[in-house]
């Protein structure tokens, strides 16, 4: 169930005109992970488990927003799709690099 819902968000990206080939890996990666839980609809909580899973803090943000986009596109057209905080693993800490003067 996940997967049509997954090959159609891509579908629509990707007809937007955006390339979308690291969002595509991860959210593979979330719908197999979610699926082999047995999960038919995004949750929360999976989502929060599957990305505690990436190797750093960034990472993990990194996979959190980027299936919350995929579930805020997915309750849209049906609200049993839930939608994870965007701040649940924390806020992002700024890194920048001094300037060169």
């Amino acid at each position: 169930m996940l997967s049509r819902y997954l090959a159609k968000y891509v579908d629509q990206q990707q007809s937007l005109g955006f390339k979308f080939r690291v969002q595509q890996i991860l959210l593979r990666g979330y719908v197999s992970f979610a699926e082999e839980c047995g999960d038919r609809h995004i949750r929360s909580a999976r989502v929060l488990a599957w990305a505690a899973r990436a190797p750093s803090p960034e990472q993990r943000r990194n996979r959190l927003l980027t299936v919350r986009r995929f579930a805020l596109a997915m309750h849209a057209e049906n609200p049993r799709h839930q939608v994870p905080a965007a701040d649940a693993l924390g806020h992002a800490v700024v890194k920048r690099r001094p300037p060169y003067i």
